[in-house]
């Protein structure tokens, strides 16, 4: 496995728009059986991680974790994958204490911080739920005098509210921060959250949406972070590896409830559900047709701007593009990919409408 993910399922509360999965005001019991048991599985699969490329910690929040037990975490993945060049945490900013800052970067080379918004008004509106700590500014002060050289900010815009002049200022004050990445997803009404519930029945302003998605792409690109992905932005050589690797198809392995793993043919899941996944629930096999799965693999690297030479797709693939010959060309005839002999990559428009580029590969087949 080129790449490893450890879902950490805590968090100090669950926001409204949240369709990850995650249990809210974590016992230290439950933390300690999630612990060892991801202890075990770390142990069990260490041959399979000897070359691992990258580690990322999301979830929930990492960073909520108590210091000792983030300690022996960091250590037992040092032990499993100790070639791992990129090793990635997502923190909230309000957990980032000085003390903790110091703890995460005696591991972790990259943060990915989850500002969302700096306007609070917004963050009402979907039910954000931060607590007595250091603010998106103390918490980067904090990472930055514990030595962090690599720092990413999580925005969010489309939310209730938000108007192109809003998304613009939070976009400024990101920036003065000084991030080497920037990661700006629109907000999704994801069915089953209290935030979906809540806004049923109301219109969605596409057209809004989409003016904030190109406002992203000039403000951060004219600041020296260009889009590199649909939805995220950053300094020349500081593009996430472990997502631009998932994106180009390279097996990873997920560990903790609700992880993903795919093994170059299958993927599979993990249980939604720590009691569960304690007790040893079986994963949920994801087996599907091997053209169905070449394009699947095809259309995620068509999420990023450099999009597939064809030498890269025919090592993660194991065979070329030319099954989908057809479909490249009628992607390319609608100016939403170009394609070459040798290489393929999204226009600008294709990055837009990547949903089209996705039916055309994956779900028509």
């Amino acid at each position: 496995m080129r790449n490893l993910y450890i879902h950490v399922p805590f968090c100090a509360g669950k926001c409204d728009y949240c369709a990850f999965y995650s249990e809210p005001a974590p016992e230290p019991e439950r933390i300690r059986l999630w612990l060892n048991r991801i202890l075990l599985q770390l142990e069990e699969n260490a041959p399979r991680l000897a070359e691992a490329e990258t580690v990322y910690f999301g979830g929930g929040t990492p960073s909520l974790l108590p210091e000792d037990v983030l300690m022996r975490l960091f250590a037992a993945v040092h032990a499993a994958a100790p070639a791992a060049a990129e090793i990635s945490i997502e923190a909230n900013p309000f957990t980032v204490t000085p003390e903790k800052a110091a703890v995460l970067t005696s591991f972790a080379n990259r943060v990915s911080l989850g500002v969302q918004s700096f306007d609070s008004a917004l963050l009402e509106a979907v039910g954000r739920r931060d607590h007595a700590g250091p603010g998106p500014e103390e918490a980067v002060r904090n990472l930055r005098d514990a030595g962090l050289r690599n720092l990413g900010l999580d925005l969010m815009y489309g939310l209730p509210g938000e108007t192109p002049e809003l998304w613009r200022r939070d976009l400024e004050r990101a920036l003065e921060l000084g991030p080497e990445h920037i990661s700006a997803y629109s907000v999704t009404p994801e069915p089953g959250t209290p935030f979906a519930r809540r806004i049923a029945g109301r219109p969605e302003d596409d057209a809004l949406t989409e003016a904030m998605w190109e406002q992203a792409g000039a403000v951060l690109g004219g600041s020296g972070l260009p889009r590199y992905e649909i939805s995220n932005y950053a300094r020349p050589g500081f593009e996430s590896r472990h997502n631009s690797n998932v994106w180009h198809g390279q097996t990873y392995l997920g560990l903790g409830p609700a992880a993903c793993s795919f093994d170059g043919t299958d993927r599979w899941t993990q249980v939604s559900d720590l009691q569960a996944w304690l007790d040893g629930a079986p994963p949920e096999l994801d087996r599907i047709p091997r053209r169905a799965r070449l394009g699947e693999i095809l259309m995620m690297g068509l999420r990023t701007v450099r999009g597939w030479t064809r030498r890269e797709f025919e090592v993660a693939a194991g065979c070329s593009w030319d099954g989908f010959a057809d479909q490249l060309s009628g992607l390319a005839d609608r100016g939403l990919v170009t394609c070459t002999a040798d290489a393929v990559a999204p226009t600008e428009r294709g990055l837009s409408f990547w949903n089209d580029i996705a039916e055309s590969l994956v779900f028509s087949t």
